[in-house]
């Protein structure tokens, strides 16, 4: 095991400091091993206490079972005191309207961020590889992402460190194997169906061998380049935050790509994550009158109020100033990350009804109020009996507390038309579909005036 890499990794970034209590984000496969290994070799001469922490998230059946049992084992083995959380993640995606590998994220991140909490821990490793490091940067450069996107993962964000982020996976694998080590492995890294997959599979060896055999070097070194312009921008964010608040009118100033640029950096240092359609939907809401507030992750939102962007903790929103939009029929809006549209059916048009969707009846140029919640909502709730209060409906549906306050409500002459996304009200249900439809879905990308 070459212990110069993360020598010199630690001389430069500061990752692991003397007496460190650190959360090892083990999934049992060989990344995570071999991190505690590594980690292992110092800890007695740096005073480190280290802990596991293992997310089961029951998408392999039986195998990820199989995951959780080898981890608690290892623990038991080694004495690490370990931590492990089973979440059914296809069910929190479902409820929360995220990909799989968005509520995997979610899931983990806030595990970590508890655990580290209750044991009083200093640091939580993650067992990012330097495949992992080109491998998500052609991911990005594919799917489209902003110049930080392509800087990849960082080696130390917040109490995040990724001590192995300058080893690679042959390296990784040979000395497990020469040292007999144990380890798991995830059969789904193998199967040529996820784009991920196919680009460590099939992308990246075709073109090591066809054009370039040092490519992932070349990338390497880019990505360091990548990352050196990246720090220049950070060190000009001071010039737009204040006890991080974000300026609105200086960031105004600058053309699009700077702006884009320095939004990316100022969400980050929250760690929501960060893809193209965000950074537009922040830039749009910079230009948005008044106060506006819109989903930055789990623990955040985005809160615009005038002339400053500030992120504000879920659990310190206050909504005594509800964010409250007009829907005309027809006709759609904009509310929160949502778009809400109402359409009147053509007799001549068919319709297929869809996910989030709700039939009702309406007549054009009613005119709908979206709204949040408040204090004592009742409405009659299809597939329900009788009048019920809209929090045992949001308790029912399994709808978190912290993200009650932003779901659209819909209303009708003060009346709850629908909740958007989740439930009707029978008195204004449309059984058979032929009078308007109202929609609801997450913004994906936005248009919007500015330099």
């Amino acid at each position: 095991m070459d212990l110069k890499k993360i020598e010199r990794l630690n001389k430069e970034k500061k990752l692991i400091e003397y007496g460190d209590k650190i959360i090892i984000a083990m999934s049992g496969g060989p990344d995570s091993v071999f991190l505690y290994n590594l980690l292992k070799k110092i800890k007695d001469e740096m005073d480190l206490k280290v802990y596991f922490a293992h997310i089961n998230h029951g998408l392999r059946g039986k195998d990820s079972d199989g995951d959780e049992k080898f981890v608690i084992e290892l623990g038991e083995s080694e004495k690490v005191p370990t931590y492990t959380k089973k979440v059914d993640i296809k069910e929190y995606a479902k409820l929360h309207g995220l990909s799989e590998e968005e509520a995997g994220r979610e899931v983990r991140y806030g595990f970590f961020r508890e655990l580290k909490d209750r044991l009083g821990a200093t640091k939580v490793a993650l067992a990012h590889n330097e495949d992992d490091l080109v491998e998500t940067f052609m991911f990005r450069l594919i799917r489209g992402t902003s110049f930080k996107g392509l800087e990849g993962i960082p080696v130390m964000r917040e109490f995040f460190i990724r001590p192995v982020l300058n080893y690679r996976k042959e390296d990784i694998l040979k000395h497990l194997d020469e040292n007999k080590i144990c380890y798991c492995i995830d059969k789904t890294n193998f199967e040529n169906i996820y784009t991920r997959n196919k680009i460590r599979l099939d992308l990246i060896p075709s073109i090591e061998k066809e054009y370039n055999v040092n490519f992932k070097e070349k990338i390497i070194n880019l990505i360091s380049d990548i990352g050196e312009f990246n720090g220049i921008i950070n060190s000009s964010l001071k010039k737009y935050t204040k006890n991080d608040i974000l300026d609105v009118r200086e960031l105004k100033k600058e053309e699009n790509f700077i702006q884009r640029t320095i939004i990316s950096e100022y969400l980050q240092k929250f760690d929501i994550s960060v893809n193209r359609n965000k950074i537009l939907e922040v830039q749009k809401l910079i230009y948005a009158d008044g106060s506006k507030e819109i989903y930055g992750n789990y623990r955040y939102r985005i809160k615009k109020k005038y002339d400053i962007l500030e992120i504000v903790e879920v659990g310190k929103i206050k909504l005594n100033n509800q964010l409250i939009e007009k829907l005309n029929v027809p006709g759609s809006v904009l509310w929160n990350n949502y778009k809400i549209s109402a359409q009147l059916i053509n007799e001549d048009e068919k319709f297929k009804e869809g996910k989030n969707e709700f039939y009702c009846k309406l007549r054009k140029d009613d005119i709908l109020t979206v709204r949040s919640r408040k204090n004592g909502d009742k409405f009659y709730p299809v597939g329900m009996s009788g009048r019920k209060k809209l929090k045992d409906l949001f308790i029912n549906s399994k709808v978190p507390k912290e993200e009650r306050d932003f779901i659209p409500i819909i209303t009708n002459l003060d009346e709850i038309l629908w909740v958007g996304g989740i439930r009707g009200d029978r008195r204004f249900e449309d059984l058979k579909k032929n009078t308007a439809k109202l929609k609801i879905e997450k913004i994906e990308g936005v248009d919007f005036g500015g330099k």
